[in-house]
């Protein structure tokens, strides 16, 4: 989780000033385990303690209320830590711009990043639903893969192959996707659109294609003067995200289409780092006030260096998001706090 295979010369005294991207990782990682200590265990020790040995859950939620101040604490304590916890995702994305950028091999970041998205699914389920197998929620893992898949496409098709003749059809099923998939992100992503739209598969069918045919029109008329490079920028940015996006949904991964529309602003935006991380706290902030705490870490990504830092192995970082969580479930389980099911 984070970059890959940074270039690694010695660093003069001027590049050893601010912060590098191993501090940025491990701020990362700190958040996620305080995030995750307090959604998994804690979580699971308020619910063991309001399930009452005699009577009706809502007279042992009204008993604590009134007999047991500790449990209001400890609940305060786990708001405030999974508060904290908004830090983790917003680095983890930019890391993974910054891999982008520098890695040797994106097949082989791609490639790490799907085996590891494997590896995490039975630790995640058991930490978040105490079940070995389900299927409603996905790892953060598959978003940050789907992310970097989409930047791929962007970089590939918008900046390698910009000129290419014969891309240019995919401009017409660009021009037909943009306003839907802004339509779709707002109804189903954006906490505003939540609030006031609740809509069934078919109605929610009806306006996209609706949608479509608007921005097809407005596109085609847009686009008219457009040259090869300008039309294929454009569908180099919309069809990517089209496609990844959806599948961050499909598969319910955590922050799913969110998740990967916020590595693609980060990248789109990379020349500057700073209002690159803004605009991406500013999709997560669109999704749930809560993740607004994204924001506070805009101060050490204005000290970073742009420098990899101390170097560590890798896989520890892949494999601490795993081994963390499947650690906490653990002590929950032998402190009697959870329970296990296959299913």
């Amino acid at each position: 989780m984070g970059d890959e295979s940074f270039e690694t010369p010695q660093p003069t005294l001027e590049e050893k000033q601010g912060i590098t991207g191993t501090t940025l990782k491990i701020i990362a990682l700190a958040a996620m385990f305080i995030d995750h200590f307090a959604a998994i265990f804690i979580s699971d020790y308020l619910t063991t303690m309001s399930i009452p040995p005699a009577g009706s859950l809502q007279e042992q939620t009204l008993w604590h209320a009134q007999n047991d101040p500790k449990l209001a604490v400890i609940s305060t304590i786990m708001v405030i830590m999974r508060l904290i916890g908004r830090f983790g995702f917003p680095l983890f994305a930019f890391l993974i711009v910054e891999g982008f950028q520098h890695t040797h091999s994106v097949k082989k970041y791609a490639l790490n990043l799907a085996i590891f998205s494997v590896i995490s699914e039975l630790p995640f389920n058991l930490g978040f639903t105490s079940k070995l197998f389900y299927t409603g929620y996905q790892s953060v893992y598959f978003t940050l893969l789907f992310g970097l898949l989409c930047i791929t496409g962007i970089h590939y098709f918008g900046e390698t192959r910009k000129e290419d003749e014969k891309l240019r059809p995919m401009f017409f099923v660009a021009a037909f996707l943009a306003i839907p998939l802004a339509v779709y992100m707002f109804i189903t992503n954006c906490f505003i659109g939540m609030l006031i739209f609740t809509l069934d598969w078919m109605t929610m069918t009806l306006i996209l294609l609706v949608a479509g045919v608007v921005s097809l029109i407005i596109f085609l008329i847009v686009g008219k003067g457009w040259d090869t490079a300008k039309r294929n920028t454009f569908s180099s940015v919309v069809l990517p995200l089209t496609v990844f996006c959806a599948l961050g949904d499909l598969l319910k991964t955590d922050y799913g289409a969110g998740g990967v529309l916020l590595i693609a602003v980060m990248y789109l935006f990379r020349k500057n780092k700073i209002k690159a991380f803004a605009l991406g706290c500013t999709v997560l902030t669109l999704m749930t006030l809560a993740e607004g705490m994204a924001f506070f870490m805009l101060i050490p990504i204005g000290a970073y260096n742009g420098k990899r830092g101390m170097k560590l192995n890798k896989y520890v970082y892949y494999a601490f998001y795993p081994v963390h969580i499947g650690l906490i479930y653990l002590l929950a389980l032998l402190l009697g706090f959870t329970t296990f099911a296959i299913r």
